[in-house]
């Protein structure tokens, strides 16, 4: 009798714990928005989504683990896509949540999309590539340089497709020996990689970004993290050379650009008191000037389709943060700045689920919403994504620089 009341007592716990797992890992074939509220805002919010990028129809694409999800354009709803292979790897444990909330690690790969809707995807350490919509996924390379204690391999800004339906990617590892870097071409469709650029050894320590100038076709690059180590410039089409517009302090260290018709926009990742801040380099004058100093260091940054500039500060400890909050810096017509606080820092000591605190942007630029992802934060789960609208955005913020 003791035993099968043992026996009907784990079944009551073991079969719907199976059941969870098979759910969490297939994931939710759909993601609903919700009317919500975050920092005081109205807007938008789904669970458990890393917001990646918006393709040329306007569809919003995010990443739950290792499913990628697509918002269609005017739909409330994300729809699952497909499941990015890892082949046989410790990290397919990333398909669950449970394994991500435990080791605050939420974003699990870096995804972009084609001209013609193809997906090329970071995951594990190698680059995968589907010409058919995930339908099947082309192993294409492997990253020099990913994992625990090595690096993340590519940054979100340093993935991006580009005409012809190449892909781009620029290394991002800790690199303490400083050896040479890397710019990779994923060419035809992902039949075929090449190394497009090499920093030798000793020039930076690694890619920050790597993006196309709406406005001129150009490719431009962001590296860092050192004063000599940091630069902004942009490439000839040949790739033969890097045409530099600033380096050799950390007002050139950034992580994401932001282009306009007349000047380049960007946030330093620096925790200089004196040079963090927002800086604007006018393209016709070749001048440079500094708008506002911020209160940590800034990761992301895009335009909203109303013209709107949007900034996000991370947390990690800089000098030059003045709380515990992440904020938004928004920049208006006449270069108006004003500020949004966010939410606070979690996990910061140096423990075990230590994080940066982050409100990651997506990719690109001139969208009509803005979507945020939440990361390592109080006030919501980690991986939690929101969309603004602009006005939203506006109305709430504080001017602190006229």
């Amino acid at each position: 009798m003791n035993a099968l009341v043992l026996i009907l007592f784990a079944g009551l716990i073991i079969i719907p714990g199976i059941l969870y797992l098979l759910f969490d890992y297939l994931g939710p074939g759909k993601i609903s928005l919700i009317p919500d509220k975050a920092f005081g805002i109205d807007c938008y919010r789904s669970g458990d989504l890393i917001v990646q990028e918006f393709d040329k129809s306007g569809n919003l694409w995010a990443t739950r683990g290792m499913i990628v999800y697509c918002l269609r354009k005017d739909d409330d709803k994300f729809s699952r896509v497909v499941r990015v292979p890892c082949g046989f790897s410790f990290f397919w444990l990333n398909n669950f949540r449970t394994f991500r909330w435990l080791t605050n690690k939420s974003e699990c790969i870096e995804t972009t999309i084609t001209t013609d809707g193809h997906i090329c995807a970071l995951s594990a350490g190698y680059m995968w590539y589907s010409v058919s919509n995930g339908k099947r996924f082309r192993k294409v390379m492997k990253l020099r340089h990913y994992g625990f204690g090595v690096g993340r391999g590519i940054l979100s800004n340093g993935l991006t497709a580009i005409k012809d339906n190449i892909v781009l990617l620029g290394e991002y590892f800790r690199n303490p020996g400083r050896t040479d870097v890397n710019i990779y071409r994923i060419n035809d469709s992902g039949k075929t990689w090449s190394v497009a650029y090499n920093f030798e050894s000793g020039v930076i320590r690694h890619i920050h970004s790597l993006q196309v100038d709406p406005y001129t076709g150009k490719l431009w690059i962001c590296c860092g993290d050192f004063d000599s180590e940091s630069l902004i410039g942009w490439f000839d089409n040949d790739f033969r050379k890097v045409n530099q517009i600033g380096t050799g302090n950390q007002v050139w260290r950034t992580c994401q650009l932001v282009f306009t018709e007349e000047a380049v926009y960007w946030g330093t990742d620096t925790g200089s008191i004196e040079l963090g801040g927002i800086y604007r380099w006018d393209r016709g004058k070749m001048t440079l000037s500094k708008l506002v100093n911020t209160n940590g260091g800034i990761l992301y940054g895009t335009r909203l389709s109303g013209g709107t500039i949007v900034f996000s500060t991370d947390r990690e400890g800089f000098a030059n943060e003045k709380d515990n909050k992440t904020h938004l810096y928004l920049i208006g017509k006449k270069d108006k700045v004003s500020e949004i606080e966010c939410g606070s820092w979690y996990y910061g000591k140096m423990k075990y689920r230590h994080g940066f605190g982050m409100l990651r942007i997506n990719r690109g630029q001139d969208s009509g919403v803005l979507p945020l992802t939440v990361i390592n934060q109080k006030e919501f789960p980690s991986g939690e994504l929101l969309l603004f609208h602009e006005e939203n955005l506006i109305s709430h913020s504080r001017i602190i620089h006229p």
